[in-house]
Order: structure tokens, then sequence, then C-alpha cells
């Protein structure tokens, strides 16, 4: 057996087990991507494989030890750090995971501003296109999220979209967390966007109720997918020079929120994290000037005044 990497049809890195035969070891696949609903550390794959194999062995499910196979011995002096026993230790070998991967630091993701927004939308080359621009921006939504919903998912009466979980879709979306499903408020606009493409687009001869569809080709008609996004993504670059992704709308709006004073746990729920810890950790970043201007509107009622007369 060995893992093996692999690229997901959103373009997110993925590792896998194989057998002998190079087939798919059915059982960690299966555990892999439960570990990835409910959002556990893709950074951690390789060690997650090698505790399941690990339990397994316990349990006496599986012959192969994978622990002692996957364990190196390294010298003593790769120690990192002297411990309180270190002149007993010092000469013993140091065991050493080889599944386990360096992480790397975390980078803030950039953030853009209404005005380029709007030079995406003029960008557009179709009505769908802008809708899914404005809709990722305004909503903070997750790519899969979007494309994994439905005409009735979208309130008019209430100007509220729904998302919710329908397991894997035909299109490769699903909803990825156990905390995603919920519903967004959005502005009237956007109800009436949606409403107007919807009367458009979705004609008799549509036969599926998702609401982002292939408008051209043999395939007009069926359900967007990842790698349509992914195109429009790059055409949108190309045409204005912006370095853009769905993830920078979804930052771009959280962020903003974050800064006119949204509570922890409402961004919590915009954004359908596990915990609003996470949220502000993944992408609340104030920018320097928001934090100059908050300290301007502050300092006088924190700082000391210096007495009239006194000399340096």
């Amino acid at each position: 057996m060995r893992v093996v990497e692999i690229e997901t049809q959103d373009a997110q890195k993925r590792y896998v087990v194989i057998d002998a035969n190079g087939e798919l070891v059915e059982p960690i696949v299966r555990y892999l991507k439960y570990l990835d609903r409910i959002g556990s550390a893709r950074q951690n794959t390789l060690t997650i494989v090698r505790g399941f194999y690990d339990y397994h062995w316990r349990t006496e499910e599986v012959p192969t030890n994978l622990k002692d196979q996957t364990t190196t011995s390294l010298p003593g002096r790769f120690r990192r750090y002297k411990g309180f026993f270190h002149h007993i230790t010092k000469g013993s070998p140091i065991a050493k995971n080889i599944l386990r991967q360096k992480e790397e630091k975390r980078q803030r993701p950039k953030t853009i501003t209404k005005d380029h927004v709007q030079d995406l939308l003029n960008a557009c080359a179709n009505e769908r296109d802008r809708l899914l621009v404005r809709l990722l921006y305004e909503t903070a939504m997750r790519v899969g999220e979007s494309l994994a919903l439905f005409v009735e998912d979208i309130d008019v009466a209430e100007n509220c979209i729904h998302i919710r979980d329908r397991g894997e879709l035909p299109n490769g979306a699903e909803i990825k967390t156990i905390h995603a499903p919920r519903s967004l408020d959005v502005s009237t606009d956007l109800i009436d966007e949606i409403v107007a493409y919807v009367g458009r687009v979705h004609t008799a001869e549509v036969e599926t109720n998702h609401l982002f569809i292939k408008l051209h080709g043999k395939h007009a008609g069926q359900a967007l997918t990842y790698a349509d996004v992914d195109s429009l993504f790059r055409r949108l670059r190309q045409k204005t020079g912006l370095d853009m992704t769905p993830h920078v709308l979804r930052h771009s709006m959280l962020t903003k929120l974050a800064e006119l004073g949204w509570q922890p746990e409402l961004l919590q729920e915009r954004a359908g994290h596990a915990s609003f810890q996470q949220t502000y950790q993944t992408y609340v970043h104030p920018e320097r000037s928001a934090l100059r201007a908050a300290w301007e509107q502050t300092q006088e009622q924190v700082c000391l005044v210096s007495p009239q007369g006194s000399q340096s």
C-alpha cells in the first residue's frame, strides 16, 4: 500500500491510499471523506491514515502494523530541545513519523473593494456569471455551496437563501461540513436578480433543479461545475488584471462585516463555521487603516495627559 496525492474537481490537494494492485482502499477513502466533511485539518491526512491503520491493527482487523513501518529513528543530537533528563537520554535515538508533514504557515488571504467587485461584474459576459459573482460576494458562500443551490432554495418572500445538505450531487458539488447548512439573508436587489435570471434561463427544456446551469454547448441546461467556475475566474483575471478567486470574494465580505461591527457569533453563522474563533483566525484581519482609525477614535480616552509645564 502507498499514499498518493490527487487533485479534486475544485483544485484542492487530497490524499488517498491504494493497494498493491493500484486500487483505492475503500475503507480509508470513506474515512477521509468523513473527516473532510466534519472539517478536520487536511494538512494531517497522512497522519490520520496512520492512526486509522494503527487502530485496526490493535483490534486485530488488519495484519500489518503500519506504525512500525512508517517510524524511523534519528540520532539523539537531532533532538530539538533538552529535557530535564537530557543527561540520561542524550544518547537515545529519537522516533520520527516519516509521514508527518511540515505545515505551511497560513498566509493572510487578500481582500478587495466594492469597486473591484464592480469591475468583475462589468467584465462578465452574461447574466449568469454576473449573478454568480454577486452572490458569492454578498453571501460569502463557498463555491461548492453555490453550485449545490437549487431553485427552491431561494426564499423570495423572506429575502433569504437556504443552504441545504443533499449529499454529493452529480456536478460534484456538496456541502463539506456539518456546520454549513444555514439560511443567509440577502438584499432585495439580489433576490430580484435571481428571479429575473431564473425566469429567462430556466425554460421548460431545463430538467435540473440546480440554480446555476450551463448556457451553451451540448451540455446546455446541465448543472454548472467546479471546472466551469474555475474557467470563469480565469477569464475575469485576464480581463480585469485582478488576482481574483471565489475565496477572495468570501474573505472580503466577512472581513468587511467584521470591520462594520458584526459580533463573532454572527460572523460564525454567516460563514458556516464550527466556531467564531475559526472565523476570526481565518477571515478577520483588519486593515492598517482600520487599526489607525480605531486608535485615533479612542486615544484621548486612554492616554495620559502630561502636566502643564513639565520638563523632559
